[in-house]
């Protein structure tokens, strides 16, 4: 999976979203294809979350909260398990 072209200006010399868009709705867009990252029905744990996102984007604790927040991605009780939430048809 590569990286959006709206993000190339973002990315560090090893492809990495080491800086954040100022503009929210951008962190949002970024947050939101970071989802696609993740599969349904898919069971993971923080680490996995952090080291999927974390392949493409270097704040990936921002960008999983964000996530979270936006009941994108469902945390347990406990922040041991995520997964990507049910969407409503």
């Amino acid at each position: 999976m590569t990286i959006p072209d709206a993000f190339k200006g973002y990315l560090d010399s090893s492809g990495i979203v080491s800086r954040l868009p100022v503009k929210l709705s951008k962190k949002i867009a970024l947050a939101d294809w970071a989802l696609t990252l993740f599969e349904q029905n898919v069971v993971y744990t923080e680490k996995e979350v952090n080291e999927i996102i974390g392949e493409y984007i270097l704040d990936f604790a921002l960008i999983r909260r964000m996530l979270v927040d936006s009941s994108k991605l469902e945390r347990d009780p406990y922040g041991k398990e995520y997964r990507l939430a049910v969407q409503a048809n």
